[in-house]
């Protein structure tokens, strides 16, 4: 289905037609994954890629071409290896935290 530029089928149940601006996702997922995760961008960063992941695999070829293009305009890289480095990097700061509280 063809919709404005943008624009993708919603990675949710929908009704034919509905359409989603790909930027107001991203928005959303960013706004989620900064709640609770003080000013520790490892956290941040994860939280939002495992999310923004999530709804690329739930996407069609053309709607997850058009979601990757706005993500990477956002700094966010959707692929396997920055998944694994993002993951990496989060248990690690989990790791640290956990070592300053005791």
């Amino acid at each position: 289905m063809s919709f404005k530029t943008g624009f993708i089928t919603p990675p949710w149940p929908h009704t034919r037609g509905d359409s989603v601006s790909a930027l107001s996702l991203i928005n959303r997922v960013e706004k989620n994954a900064a709640s609770g995760c003080g000013l520790y961008y490892e956290i941040y960063h994860y939280r939002a890629l495992e999310e923004l992941y999530g709804i690329l695999t739930n996407l069609c070829a053309a709607d997850a071409a058009t979601f990757q293009k706005i993500a990477a305009s956002r700094g966010f890289s959707l692929n396997e290896s920055d998944l694994q480095d993002t993951s990496q990097a989060y248990h690690e700061i989990i790791s640290e935290i956990k070592r300053e509280q005791l």
